[in-house]
């Protein structure tokens, strides 16, 4: 009996997702972060207003040539959300709603998901890598840093997240 209500069994998602990783690595020579299409896609936009900003030392980096969205961090995430918006028409689960527990206004619920998400996108930053980033291709490449980065992020997510489940479960 398959109790993941339409969704893929957890061990054929795993394969399927590290064979595509291993073949991210053999056809892209890199792995499949996703933090990288975000900061890049930002530099150009910025760079469209003042192409000065090609000279900044951090943001240079992310410009080949004058042009951030040819890199395959860029084309990777594109892909994802198309797939992802596929995967989901296909399945019948396209639909508009805000996931929040009892007691929390919609309102409240975007605030502290947008707060959370400039606090991930400045760790992000930080650490040179998102989740994906850390916990695929550092795992992958038998990074001791990406081992860890791992271990603390389950360890966190199994700690916290009895203290924050209301917030975003729904109370039948």
């Amino acid at each position: 009996m398959n109790d993941y209500k339409g969704y893929w069994n957890p061990v054929v998602a795993g394969i399927v997702l590290g064979t595509a990783l291993f073949l991210s690595f053999m056809i892209a020579g890199q792995g499949m972060g996703a933090s990288g299409a975000f900061a890049r896609v930002t530099a150009q936009l910025v760079y469209l207003y003042d192409s000065a900003f090609a000279s900044n030392a951090y943001a240079g980096k992310y410009l080949h040539n004058g042009n951030a969205l040819s890199n395959w961090t860029v084309v990777e995430v594109v892909g994802i959300f198309i797939s992802g918006y596929i995967s989901a028409a296909l399945a019948g689960r396209i639909k508009s709603e805000v996931g929040k527990g009892e007691g929390y206004s919609t309102f409240k619920r975007l605030f502290w998901s947008f707060l959370g998400g400039m606090l991930i996108a400045a760790g992000t930053r930080l650490a040179r890598g998102c989740t994906s980033g850390q916990a695929l291709d550092g795992a992958a490449t038998f990074s001791v840093g990406a081992w860890i980065f791992m271990l603390g992020a389950f360890g966190a997510g199994f700690l916290f997240a009895s203290f924050f489940k209301k917030q975003w479960n729904k109370v039948d």
